[in-house]
């Protein structure tokens, strides 16, 4: 199946397929009608989505890809803030210690 059968996945509507297989002519020609109702192939049109249809591709592709980028930058972004929180708490506590032996110098220095 491809991304043009599926169903968009933000929405969950179905794509629209042109053009199905059936009828003896391949799934996305673009088909146009003549005056006395005779289907014919417009060759341009078919191009033209053809590249529309390869250009959509690489961009679902490239947007997949960010996502997956992104969820990998959230993720470091998360634990570089855990490590950051885990160090300041580190920091006050070698902070209180320090303070802590300063004032009992200060009282030996007092009392000799």
């Amino acid at each position: 199946m491809s991304r043009m059968e599926g169903s968009y996945p933000s929405t969950g509507r179905r794509a629209k397929t042109i053009g199905s297989g059936r009828h003896g002519r391949p799934k996305g020609m673009i088909v146009g009608r003549l005056n006395n109702g005779v289907k014919r192939v417009e060759p341009t049109q078919e191009n033209d989505l053809q590249r529309l249809m390869s250009r959509f591709e690489v961009l679902i592709d490239r947007v997949e890809q960010l996502k997956r980028r992104n969820a990998l930058l959230m993720a470091q972004e998360k634990s570089w803030r855990e490590e950051r929180a885990h160090l300041i708490e580190k920091n006050e506590i070698a902070k209180r210690k320090v303070e802590s032996m300063i004032v009992r110098l200060k009282a030996l220095e007092q009392d000799s």
